[in-house]
């Protein structure tokens, strides 16, 4: 039993930190670089970096090739091209639950081969790329993280006041705390607030009571009523033919007052189709959820979803916080920087607890829970920066016509995580594991503008830059900043391990 409060907290803030510490960081580290994706996605892609400008909406184009692939689907959907990102992306949902998509070129509605690592780490940041169970794996995750935070500050009374002491010539525990205060402190308001929001975005997938007594757990009446939301029954005949969505994009972006961001077409099949528009959600805090939806036979108008309900729009507004679409760019820079400063938090707390273990650590073992937890950090902390690297390189590398492609570029990052991990997990036992990972990251960091100097004639950072195309830019120039950062780590660290 503790015997104070603040004891009570730290062995809480302790365990709460562990258990959940390096799931927090895979979460993190997805979520901060998620707040680029769509830039990320359009790196990789460099066919379309020829194109300036807006594109002509080619849903028509879009929606064809999707009834090739899929046209019993539930739902059809498809994203213009625009400022961040070039091509057009058009999606599949079937009433199994599987799903497809297919990249277009905005010039001619032609496939181009896919590729989005920003999508990527995006689905990391919010399953883990392990479905409905990874979706609450990541909210539990959330609330410990929520328990952590509430419980570290408690717990660090003088942690305001450490945060201006870093004593990084040191070494050892007393360096990693610091290092963890000062990211703690300048993050915490923004940890707070993302923790929280992340978890509320999924409320109602985690909280089943609600839904169940007032709607007997119909989830989409649910959500008709709360949100708006418009949709027309199944009439079991088959459509006649489809109007052209291209036709109806004047109309709704003039009723909705703002540009269409996406169209879709539910049961494609039947005769209760309907076409409906979307804008996007970077003009407000709150996700923009107005909607118009026309008749898929005759393109005549039939619905303009009404303002959501209050509680809807303050859900809208929590969602809307976290995913950060507002605000444009500098925006997005600042939760870039404070998303970093929760993974050095999250790395520097874990190995703050390692530190503080050091003798028993040695005398259990490698085989042991404590060496285990060591192995894990090194594996996690340092390997997977060193797979993030390696997944942009293989965009670069890999032949554009490799079947499955975007396979392959997620095959690439597992494989390089899983053999980083075991590399410093093997390594850190002499106590060279975070030396030689963050050396071998520093590499690849700084192979990303090579291999993009090298196989992407129109993107690399030379060309982007003289054209001032600095959306492109920056992925090379963030890549030689952490190249660098790296390396100076990685230097420090074989400094302290040489012989005086």
């Amino acid at each position: 039993m503790k015997h104070s409060l603040r004891q009570s907290m730290a062995w809480l803030h302790t365990w709460s930190g562990l258990l959940a510490g390096w799931l927090l960081f895979v979460i993190f580290v997805g979520g901060t670089i998620a707040c680029f994706d769509r830039e990320l996605d359009d790196w990789a892609r460099p066919s379309l970096h020829d194109l300036a400008g807006p594109q002509p909406t080619r849903f028509d184009a879009g929606f064809a090739r999707v009834r090739e692939h899929a046209p019993d689907a539930h739902v059809w959907w498809a994203h213009v091209s625009g400022e961040r990102k070039r091509g057009m992306e058009a999606f599949w949902f079937n009433d199994d639950g599987s799903e497809g998509q297919v990249l277009l070129d905005p010039r001619d509605g032609e496939p181009i081969p896919a590729s989005g690592p920003g999508q990527f780490f995006f689905q990391l940041h919010y399953d883990l790329h392990a479905g409905l169970w990874g979706m609450y794996l990541v909210g539990f995750t959330g609330m410990l993280m929520m328990v952590a935070l509430v419980a570290g500050v408690i717990t660090h009374k003088k942690i305001f006041k450490d945060f201006f002491m870093l004593r990084w010539r040191g070494g050892g525990q007393r360096a990693w705390l610091d290092g963890h205060n000062l990211a703690g402190v300048l993050g915490l308001p923004f940890h707070l607030m993302i923790a929280y929001t992340g978890v509320a975005i999924f409320a109602a997938s985690y909280i089943f009571g609600g839904t169940q007594a007032a709607y007997g757990g119909d989830v989409e009446k649910f959500y008709a009523e709360a949100g708006g939301f418009y949709e027309r029954p199944e009439v079991g005949r088959p459509l006649p033919s489809l109007h052209s969505v291209d036709a109806l994009v004047a109309d709704a972006e003039r009723r909705m007052g703002a540009r269409v961001e996406w169209a879709s077409i539910h049961h494609p099949a039947d005769a209760s189709a309907m076409i409906s528009f979307g804008t996007d959600h970077s003009r407000r805090i709150a996700w923009d959820m107005q909607q118009v939806h026309y008749d898929a036979a005759t393109g005549a108008f039939v619905h303009q979803s009404a303002p959501a309900t209050a509680g809807y729009d303050t859900y809208a507004f929590l969602g809307g916080l976290h995913m950060a679409q507002f605000g444009g760019a500098p925006l997005r820079w600042l939760y870039f920087v404070l998303g970093l400063a929760g993974c050095v938090m999250l790395a520097t707390g874990m190995q703050v607890w390692v530190r503080k273990r050091e003798q028993r650590v040695a005398a259990a073992g490698a085989l042991s829970g404590y060496g285990l937890v060591r192995a894990l950090n090194v594996g996690v902390v340092a390997g997977m920066p060193f797979a993030c690297a390696a997944m942009l390189v293989a965009n670069r590398l890999l032949p554009a016509g490799l079947p499955d492609r975007a396979g392959a570029e997620v095959a690439a990052f597992w494989i390089a995580w899983i053999a980083a991990a075991a590399w410093g997990a093997i390594r850190e036992r002499s106590g060279r594991g975070w030396r030689d990972l963050f050396a071998a990251t520093a590499l690849a960091m700084a192979a990303i503008p090579v291999a993009n100097l090298a196989g992407a004639p129109r993107s690399h950072l030379f060309a982007s830059a003289a054209r001032g195309d600095w959306a492109l830019a920056a992925v090379d120039l963030v890549a030689i900043g952490f190249a660098l950062a790296f390396a100076a780590i990685a230097a420090r660290l074989h400094r302290r391990l040489a012989p005086a």
